[in-house]
């Protein structure tokens, strides 16, 4: 579905935004998006919320539009102790997040599809919870590549 460009178990951050900036550095880092990347998913994050309710660990997948990637990609993060993200479809409910999924799209076309992909993905229970015990970045990358 995508190249996983990084994953980071238990990230420190204090905000959304020191995550979203994390993730897009290091997909930046990797080539896959431009440097408009961070501040144009910043900027859809406060437009368009990305936190989804899951329980017991919410999930974001904060992104921006095609035009600022390069090519698929997807950069994944366990937080050490959860961050408050917007919820997506209800903006004045705040959650407290702890998995970060952050696509890089590079069609339109494709965006949709891989989003709900991801979503469906991430709806799982057992994905969540594998997620959340992986002790390594290597662990992250075979929960994702198992359970896809």
């Amino acid at each position: 579905m995508f190249a996983l460009a990084l994953s980071v178990a238990r990230l420190e951050a204090r905000s959304a935004a020191d995550v979203i900036g994390a993730l897009a550095s290091r997909l930046s880092g990797a080539g896959h998006v431009k440097a408009t990347f961070e501040r144009a998913a910043q900027g859809r994050e406060k437009k368009s919320p990305t936190g989804l309710p899951f329980s017991p660990w919410a999930v974001a997948l904060p992104h921006a539009d095609p035009e600022h990637s390069n090519s698929p990609a997807i950069a994944v993060a366990t937080l050490e102790r959860p961050v408050s993200f917007r919820q997506m479809g209800s903006p004045a409910v705040r959650l407290d997040v702890s998995i970060v999924v952050m696509p890089a799209f590079t069609a339109k076309e494709q965006a949709a599809s891989r989003l709900s992909s991801l979503i469906a993905l991430l709806q799982r229970g057992e994905i969540r919870e594998r997620l959340m015990s992986a002790a390594s970045p290597e662990a992250i990358l075979a929960v994702l590549e198992e359970g896809a």
